[in-house]
Formats: structure tokens, C-alpha cells, sequence
């Protein structure tokens, strides 16, 4: 090989280490924006599961506050006592129930006694006791054996009657109701 053969193969090997040195340093620069990027990803995915964590403590926050979260049971009735309160016994009262199959004349015997707020509302109730009576037999004629027989069934009746009764004496309320005697044949 000739001198000028040499040089030029130098001269070659000198470009490719120069555009070797060149595409390292290229490759360093492009090295930050590739992480820039990836920083950003990151970011953008931070953004957005904090928003998601916002969007969700804003469902749960309006759902409490609506009520939902709630531990009090429908059927339970919270009354303030303003006073002593008064117990008045209702008269027996025995009423044909509802035929139904296996039953063929049914009936119901119930003595119950009422606690109410305070001697004016028992004065009330005493002046409405026909009403009162009437309501309370036109409920049971509509009942069957089959919804009075478990625990929950005379629950629901005592619920039923005690709504019966505050209708009729309203503004004045009924603490509570107990039943003395209760027959079902």
C-alpha cells in the first residue's frame, strides 16, 4: 500500500471516530429529553390519579352528606319526652281477621295499653277512643293469621296501630304501645 493509501485510511478511520464521537454526544444530548419525557408521563399519570382520588372523596363526601351512610333503622320512631308520660289501657278488642287457607273463621283478641306524651294528650285520646277503636278493628279485619303469627308480624302491627293512633290525636304522640293480651285462633 501506497503512502497516500495510508492516509486516506487514516483520514477514514479519523471521520468515523469523529461521527462516532459525534452520534455518542448526539445520543447524550437526546438521553435528557427521552427522561424529560418520561418525567412528564409520570407527571401526567400523578395529575391524573390525584383528579380520579378527588372525583372519588367527592362521591363519598355528597353520599355521606346525603344521608346514604346512615345507621338509623326506617321503622324506628324518636320522639323528645317533654314530660312524665301516661299509660290508658284500651278496652279488649276481638275482631273476625281475614279468612285464608286453613283458617277458616279467624279471630283476634288483643288488650293493649298506650303510653302517651302527657295527661292532655291521654284527655285527647279518651275524647277520640270510638275513632281510635274503629281504626284499629277496620285495620285487623284486613290482616290474615299468616301475617300475625311470627315476631315480626305483631311488630309491624303494633307499628300499624300506633300510626293509627297518632293520626287520630295529632298534634299529640304515642310513645309507645303494649300489647297485654294477644290471642289469635
Amino acid at each position: 500500500m501506497s503512502d497516500e493509501a495510508k492516509k486516506e485510511e487514516v483520514l477514514d478511520l479519523e471521520v468515523q471516530d469523529d461521527i462516532e464521537d459525534k452520534s455518542e454526544e448526539d445520543a447524550q444530548e437526546e438521553a435528557p429529553q427521552k427522561g424529560l419525557k418520561d418525567k412528564l408521563k409520570d407527571h401526567k399519570i400523578f395529575v391524573i390519579a390525584t383528579l380520579f382520588m378527588l372525583i372519588v372523596m367527592g362521591v363519598v363526601a355528597g353520599l355521606y352528606f346525603m344521608g346514604k351512610f346512615s345507621v338509623e333503622k326506617q321503622n324506628e320512631i324518636s320522639m323528645a319526652l317533654p314530660g312524665e308520660s301516661v299509660y290508658y289501657e284500651i278496652p279488649k278488642v276481638t275482631v273476625d281477621l281475614k279468612p285464608s287457607a286453613g283458617h277458616a273463621r279467624p279471630f283476634i283478641r288483643v288488650i293493649m295499653q298506650v303510653q302517651l306524651e302527657d295527661e292532655e294528650a291521654q284527655l285527647f285520646f279518651i275524647e277520640r277512643e270510638t275513632q281510635i277503636l274503629d281504626g284499629i278493628s277496620t285495620h285487623l279485619r284486613t290482616l290474615t293469621v299468616d301475617e300475625l303469627q311470627d315476631r315480626a308480624g305483631s311488630k309491624r302491627l303494633k307499628l300499624d296501630i300506633l300510626m293509627i293512633i297518632e293520626n287520630i290525636i295529632k298534634p299529640h304522640g304515642v310513645m309507645a304501645i303494649f300489647f297485654k293480651e294477644f290471642m289469635i285462633r
